[in-house]
């Protein structure tokens, strides 16, 4: 394989890929909200395989 594809999120809904980055799953990022949440699920349902969720501090909340 060796490539990989960067996308927005409005570009990615209703695609899947074996492995998903998500380069900044911080606070900042997704805050404690609806809207958030939403983002946040479509992201991380993209991954069939493989999910890796970086922050620099703390994840965002509306993991735990």
């Amino acid at each position: 394989d060796g490539g990989g594809v960067v996308l927005p999120l409005k570009l990615a809904k209703g695609l899947e890929f074996d492995r998903v980055i998500v380069p900044d799953a911080s606070p900042q990022v997704f805050p404690a909200s609806d809207l958030a949440r939403r983002r946040l699920y479509t992201t991380i349902s993209r991954a069939t395989r493989h999910l890796t969720m970086l922050s620099a501090g703390p994840l965002t909340e509306l993991l735990g």
